[in-house]
């Protein structure tokens, strides 16, 4: 019933987020600001810039500046694929003076004694929404801190475009969202891309959402596409998977075997035979680890292990020949795939 009542609120809010009209682009009376009962709204701009306020800046006002409990949740922005309708998230209306392209994200429910009742009723929810935080440009992960307190059944995530509802004008064609996601929390069977539910029962903290391009809906005004997403157990350093490390009552999960053994982004998935550790290069470190894996001994703190990588000869185990092979690599007598004459590598 909780879930059922949740979406049926989502679509209050979606219909509330998409009749905008639009007229203009930034200037410094679009954004709203703090006002008397510790109210914050979103921005009610038309496209993202620094002076949007953080998911931080907004908890706070509505919390009597106060961050509370809240909790993490993360995303990664998609790269463009000339196949899928609506991929390309970063455009000139939301990349920084840096080439960073900026992401903002909604949340429904707000904080628990919040004067804020708007988003009660899905109303009140004005573009471009809350300005979250990019904490890993090589991967492309954005962060977003939202409430866990209060109930937030509903989150958002777009690209901090508005593109209004006028298609003559250019900006129309910029603007990306994500479907609406259910943060309240995963449970066994929930959905099927956390069999263990999410490593807390009461929200998605420590999770992130991966676009899935094969389950979307039309956006009606728009025409658009609003894709779907998974959501996964973020690793850390781009890495994310279907198990956390522990389970909900504490212990550790038996399914989850490591940072890079456990790490299912394909853009991960190309490690170079010998780079062990998955730190972009073949080295003495790469020996290290296969010597402690064979002996059983836990890695040091920060080390990673990837079995692919390490099965140097692709003989289907990682034995002393693997170790060897590396270490015939780097003394040149012969290419990290056993060939010889040895050859450097462009």
């Amino acid at each position: 019933m909780k879930k059922i009542i949740s979406i049926l609120l989502a679509v209050m809010l979606v219909a509330s987020v998409a009749v905008v009209s639009t007229s203009a682009y930034n200037n410094d009376d679009d954004y709203s600001k703090m006002i008397s009962g510790s109210v914050y709204n979103p921005s009610g701009s038309y496209t993202v810039d620094d002076n949007t306020p953080t998911c931080e800046e907004a908890i706070k006002a509505c919390n009597n500046g106060q961050l509370g409990d809240v909790q993490h949740i993360y995303f990664q922005l998609p790269v463009p694929d000339p196949e899928q309708s609506g991929s390309d998230w970063a455009n000139k209306f939301n990349t920084n003076a840096d080439g960073v392209c900026q992401v903002c994200v909604y949340w429904w429910g707000g904080i628990a004694g919040s004067a804020d009742q708007g988003w009660s009723s899905g109303s009140g929810c004005t573009w471009v929404g809350y300005r979250t935080k990019l904490v890993d440009a090589e991967n492309r992960i954005y962060e977003a801190t939202v409430p866990a307190d209060g109930g937030t059944p509903i989150m958002i995530w777009d690209n901090g475009v508005n593109g209004g509802m006028d298609d003559t004008k250019e900006i129309f064609n910029y603007a990306r969202q994500l479907a609406d996601a259910n943060i309240e929390g995963a449970y066994p069977d929930d959905y099927d891309t956390l069999p263990d539910g999410s490593p807390n029962e009461d929200n998605m903290d420590g999770c992130i959402q991966i676009i899935d391009y094969t389950r979307y809906t039309i956006n009606p005004l728009t025409g658009f596409p609003n894709y779907d997403s998974n959501w996964y157990v973020y690793y850390g350093n781009g890495c994310y998977g279907y198990y956390p490390e522990y389970t909900q009552d504490g212990q550790k999960n038996p399914n989850y075997h490591g940072r890079t053994s456990s790490c299912i982004n394909p853009e991960h998935h190309h490690a170079k035979p010998g780079d062990v550790n998955n730190d972009k290069v073949v080295d003495m470190l790469d020996v290290l680890c296969i010597q402690y894996y064979l002996v059983g001994a836990d890695l040091p703190d920060g080390m990673t292990f990837d079995k692919d990588a390490a099965d140097v000869d692709d003989d289907g185990y990682i034995s002393i020949i693997d170790a060897t092979r590396i270490q015939r690599y780097l003394a040149k007598i012969c290419n990290i795939d056993g060939s010889k004459p040895y050859k450097e590598e462009e």
